[in-house]
């Protein structure tokens, strides 16, 4: 699943990449990465890492998220997930637009072996500025949970939204949260990334965030809620045409 997930990335970036050089679009994005480790009386390792990436053209938009945490504690794996996110929507003027996206992610600690969402919606910008943002999305999607235990598979209909916020509050501090949720007769996954980012320079940021993930009807065994805290150096990507 690892190859597939990194022959997935490929593939969209490279046609992302195309896109973007048939129609002149404007690229952005940022990449973070956060790291720990102890030795001695524990040995322990963290790593969280994430690339955004996101292209506008006249009529187009398209984003591509990838996310990693890895985690060990005397040579035990505690935490290892990988999440793909990819958006492409028409806009129809400034504020309006459909989508469609898809969204991957592999748990090697939640039960489930990976869980596919494609979905297809409706995106209205309330505001997006350098300042503030305010974006929300609505949509319905088809969703696949398969479990690790016997491979068995939850399949059916989903109703998605989303909730992207920022504030700028000084000059060198904004805030961010971004809600998910997927909701279906099975299940209903919700995730919410809650940060604040203290510039250190022009390119770089430090990002100290928090992370809630919650399935009401986890696997047998398994934690309904999972929490991530973690402190990121990130890197913004000057907006460029190719």
């Amino acid at each position: 699943m690892k190859k597939t997930m990194l022959m997935t990335a490929i593939i969209a970036a490279g046609t992302y990449s195309g896109s973007a050089m048939a129609d002149d679009a404007v690229w952005s994005g940022s990449g973070q990465l956060g790291f720990s480790m102890t030795s001695g009386n524990s040995d322990t390792e963290n790593l969280t890492a994430g690339l955004a990436l996101k292209r506008e053209s006249g009529k187009w938009v398209s984003d591509l998220n990838l996310a990693l945490l890895r985690a060990s504690n005397d040579d035990v794996d505690t935490a290892e997930r990988y999440t793909l996110n990819t958006k492409t929507g028409y806009k129809f003027d400034d504020n309006d637009y459909i989508y469609y996206g898809t969204r991957w992610d592999k748990d090697q600690f939640s039960g489930f072996d990976y869980t596919i969402t494609t979905s297809l919606g409706w995106g209205h910008k309330y505001y997006d500025t350098e300042k503030k943002r305010l974006i929300t999305e609505l949509g319905v999607g088809y969703k696949v949970e398969a479990f690790d235990v016997d491979r068995s598979e939850n399949k059916g209909v989903v109703f998605s939204g989303k909730l992207d916020y920022m504030r700028q509050i000084t000059e060198t501090t904004q805030f961010e949260n971004l809600l998910i949720v997927e909701a279906g007769d099975d299940n209903t996954f919700a995730q919410n990334d809650l940060g604040f980012s203290f510039k250190v320079s022009e390119k770089f940021a430090v990002k100290l965030a928090h992370q809630i993930r919650h399935n009401t009807d986890a696997p047998v065994g398994k934690d309904s809620t999972d929490t991530l805290v973690s402190a990121n150096l990130v890197y913004d990507f000057e907006k460029s045409n190719f």
